[in-house]
């Protein structure tokens, strides 16, 4: 994406109010007085347009032809037009251009912050740095498919030490209704119902280790009937042998009656232990590179997961892949159907691979982290507009790849 976005730098090529008018977009920046789509009209230009910093200054000097900072600054901070109306248009839009059954991708980015007034920011764990730091936390939602990917959705995390301080919030101009702890997991099934009801075509979820090694939600995944690839953790126990758990008859006469069912059968078995007596690996090719082919060693085999110490009904894949390369190696549950080839398996152990991608598109090419806001509803109005953003650029970049002779 970088080439293309260069060349519409270099030729101004692409035209964000044509996009917006061409897709109706005009009516999510109208409020009850007034319509503002100039206004984003000229955000969405700095975002798209400016190689570097793109932070309200410079989109006043060098992107605007309606605005200023201070009308920039309005617009995103304290204007009340609706972000997720926009975003339900972006996903609505981001599916017709790159196409039907993809693949959602569960997964948080975190943004470094300083101070403590900026909406949700705390001395937490920050994926940028490998370390906790004072940064915000957003849990987002990518859409993907034969590479074509995007941000479609998003969720602000807020610690429970901002819950505890309500005054805190108001200050951040929290909606009293968003005041409330909710878990990064709660989060991301928030966002994967949302798409089930706008009627998102998906194929399956996948997610990292973090995500994947809470139990409930992969259980509440199997009840909406969803197909899920979710990376664990080295350390997880599963059962190899069908596991039958009942309560265990009481040893003598003496003592109490056992009331806990327990797995009688067999033992549950860490899954790292599993790599090195696992025999029949498969040399598999599961996405194009700059260098060729990346290549995975592959193995699946049917086990059962836990949950609250005892063994879920339903078997489901272990998928255990080793790096050709780096011999790293990498652990999946997956709950596809038993008729699933190992090459399709290996390939959706792979997929989540894509929101790296989706989040250095975000952040390099449409200023994802470089906004300079605080409250609650410049938060959200940015981000949407940086989707947006995205939408925009994948769209030309299709154009010009049709148009362009191979």
């Amino acid at each position: 994406m970088k080439q293309i976005t260069d060349t519409f730098i270099k030729s101004n090529n692409i035209s964000v109010k044509k996009y917006i008018s061409e897709k109706h977009l005009d009516s999510c920046f109208q409020t009850k007085t007034r319509c503002v789509v100039s206004t984003g009209i000229d955000y969405l230009n700095g975002l798209v347009l400016l190689p570097y910093r793109k932070n309200m200054r410079k989109m006043a000097i060098y992107c605007c032809k309606c605005s200023n900072n201070q009308s920039l600054s309005h617009f995103v901070s304290t204007s009340p037009w609706h972000p997720a109306d926009l975003l339900k248009s972006v996903r609505t839009y981001a599916i017709k251009t790159i196409g039907k059954n993809g693949v959602l991708i569960l997964d948080e980015s975190s943004i470094k912050k300083s101070g403590n007034s900026s909406v949700g920011v705390s001395h937490q764990y920050c994926g940028n740095l490998g370390k906790k730091d004072n940064c915000q936390v957003g849990v987002f939602l990518a859409y993907f498919k034969k590479q074509k990917r995007m941000l479609i959705d998003e969720r602000l995390y807020l610690p429970q030490k901002w819950i505890d301080d309500k005054e805190r919030c108001l200050k951040a101009k929290i909606p009293p209704e968003k005041i409330k702890f909710r878990t990064k997991h709660e989060l991301g099934l928030e966002m994967i119902d949302n798409a089930i009801e706008e009627g998102i075509p998906f194929s399956y979820v996948t997610m990292d280790g973090f995500y994947g090694e809470n139990p409930e939600l992969l259980t509440e995944l199997e009840n909406r009937g969803l197909t899920f690839v979710a990376d664990v953790a080295v350390d997880t126990f599963v059962y190899v042998e069908k596991p039958l758990a009942e309560v265990p008859l009481r040893k003598g006469k003496s003592g109490r009656k056992p009331t806990i069912p327990k797995v009688l059968n067999t033992f549950s078995t860490r899954i790292d232990s599993l790599s090195s007596s696992i025999e029949g690996w498969k040399l598999i090719k599961v996405r194009k590179t700059e260098r060729g082919y990346k290549k995975v060693y592959f193995k699946a085999i049917k086990v059962w997961r836990r949950q609250n110490k005892l063994p879920c009904e339903k078997p489901l894949w272990l998928l255990i892949s080793k790096d050709v390369e780096s011999n790293d190696i990498k652990y999946s549950l997956c709950n596809a159907s038993e008729d699933t080839s190992f090459g399709e398996l290996a390939k959706m152990q792979s997929s989540r691979y894509w929101i790296e991608r989706a989040f250095q598109d975000a952040k390099g090419y449409c200023g994802m982290s470089e906004y300079m806001v605080r409250s609650w509803n410049a938060w959200h109005h940015h981000i949407a507009l940086v989707m947006l953003a995205m939408l925009i650029l994948l769209s030309y970049k299709i154009k010009l790849r049709a148009a362009t002779p191979p």
